[in-house]
């Protein structure tokens, strides 16, 4: 079969626009064109030589969650389809496809962005730059999705059936750049119900085998390596990629001996370590004498307490020596008299409490990605059971972010959510308003059903309620189209 090309093009989107105005459509378009897609895929080897070039089934992908769509058999089926004549099978190959290297894509487009926004003076990133790393829970119901298990879900404070999702990201001063995932599985400690699933239902988890030359291999592998030594991988390959920073950020899970000792050896002590830390057991050196958090604390509480009355917190601070590290210095910090104390860590013993926290504050950047990129960018609704999917789909959610980043610095707009909510309001008019309208009936339906009542008696007698026939009626003139608009009329 011959390679098919230009088949697939971006403008037949200014179709489903409904404004007069400079439409959100073409700065959509605009905004693929700016990443260039085809040339990326190139450069990171992701070449088809028969059917359907990859960058156009790539594209048709990232454009899902403007669509409101989630997965490839919902595109087959809606309006959209006409953007591209290829079949299921065609999306379904490259998302499952072993050999393609969707990390090294991630930082074509992170480097992509960089270079974009450097050109910019008005966008220029201001200090301090931080790599952050966090997890996040990605919940599944598929019990035969490929090395699935249960993991616990700290917020939810049980066992829940998915993965975990390590991420890093990269705050360049303005905005979050997000470079590389892995997806973690927990074995657990019961012997006997591994990964919390009997054995019968480990049997049945899909698998497939891999070369061990392929990067869907070296993915396969992470899954059951610690999250701590993933991290510092994490890190050590964004470095190599050229995104250096001034501080590693981390919650109270990351910040362990081990990670944050490697983070002061790279690149020649030049990158420091901040991080939220757990009062646990580890020992503190302070003027010859070994404590724990909740010792120090004690012993310093009545001398060295102060009050930032800008951010209304009473803290303690302190240099300590840790471990083979060197000094450190600690925050001990609570925002109330009644409140928990917290403990913030960093190796830079010249910051201030000020500065501390307002370094440490740029860590939420991460778990307002996390949340936005599962809410609109459909992180972790992949439904295969192809673990090289998975990752495919997780790739796309964060390039769909990265995109979203730049066209927000470009547009001046307040949060993503507003851009995205823009974007979809040209593409998404009818067709929300046609399920809205199935929705409806099929809740008359139900309804004449449960009470055994004749249905158009049902919706006779609710359109001649006044409210219900002015609402139903002002919907129908402004989205309806005119076969639902003709069918309201007759049922009036």
């Amino acid at each position: 079969m011959l390679t098919i090309t230009n088949n697939f093009k971006l403008e037949p989107i200014k179709s489903f626009a409904t404004n007069d105005k400079l439409s959100i459509s073409d700065k959509l378009i605009d905004l693929f064109r700016i990443f260039n897609i085809s040339l990326l895929c190139q450069k990171n080897d992701m070449i088809k030589y028969q059917g359907y070039p990859v960058a156009d089934i790539l594209s048709v992908l990232l454009l899902f969650p403007f669509m409101a769509l989630a997965t490839v058999n919902s595109f087959m089926f809606s309006r959209f389809k006409q953007l591209i004549a290829a079949q299921k099978d065609t999306f379904f190959r490259l998302k499952n496809n072993q050999y393609y290297q969707w990390r090294r894509l991630v930082y074509l487009f992170a480097n992509t962005f960089k270079k974009l926004t450097n050109n910019d003076p008005d966008a220029a990133p201001k200090p301090p730059r931080c790599l952050i790393v966090d997890d996040t829970v990605i919940p599944k119901v598929g019990r035969k999705i490929e090395f699935i298990g249960k993991v616990f879900d700290h917020v939810l404070h049980h066992w829940v059936l998915g993965f975990k999702l390590l991420v890093l990201a990269f705050w360049d001063g303005t905005s979050l750049i997000p470079l590389d995932f892995s997806y973690h599985a927990e074995k657990g400690n019961n012997k006997k119900y591994p990964f919390g699933l009997l054995k019968r239902q480990l049997q049945q988890r899909f698998s497939k085998p891999r070369a061990t030359d392929a990067a869907g291999y070296s993915r396969a592998q992470e899954v059951f390596v610690d999250k701590i030594t993933n991290a510092i991988a994490l890190i050590k390959r964004a470095i190599k990629h050229g995104f250096v920073p001034e501080y590693v950020l981390s919650d109270s899970w990351f910040s362990v001996q081990r990670l944050i000792k490697t983070v002061r050896q790279l690149k020649k002590g030049l990158i420091h370590f901040l991080g939220m830390v757990k009062m646990d057991k580890r020992h503190y050196e302070y003027q010859g004498h070994q404590f724990n958090a909740n010792e120090l604390k004690k012993q310093l509480k009545a001398t060295h307490l102060k009050r930032a009355k800008k951010l209304k917190a009473y803290y303690i601070e302190i240099i300590v020596n840790y471990s083979d590290i060197g000094p450190v210095k600690l925050f001990f910090t609570r925002f109330s008299k009644r409140s928990k104390w917290r403990l913030i860590l960093t190796t830079n013993v010249d910051l201030t409490f000020y500065q501390a926290m307002e370094i440490y504050n740029l860590r939420w950047t991460i778990e307002v990605m996390f949340k936005e990129c599962k809410q609109l960018l459909n992180l972790g609704d992949c439904q295969s059971n192809d673990f090289d999917a998975q990752i495919a789909d997780a790739t796309m959610s964060l390039l769909v972010y990265l995109m979203l980043s730049l066209h927000k610095k470009i547009y001046s707009y307040t949060t993503l959510g507003a851009l995205f909510a823009d974007y979809c309001d040209e593409l998404l008019e009818a067709t929300v308003a046609e399920k809205l309208w199935h929705l409806f009936l099929t809740i008359q339906l139900t309804i004449a059903e449960i009470f055994d009542i004749d249905y158009t008696q049902l919706m006779r007698t609710i359109f001649q309620l006044p409210e219900v026939k002015k609402t139903i009626k002002s919907l129908a003139e402004i989205f309806f189209e005119d076969h639902f608009s003709i069918e309201f009329k007759n049922a009036a």
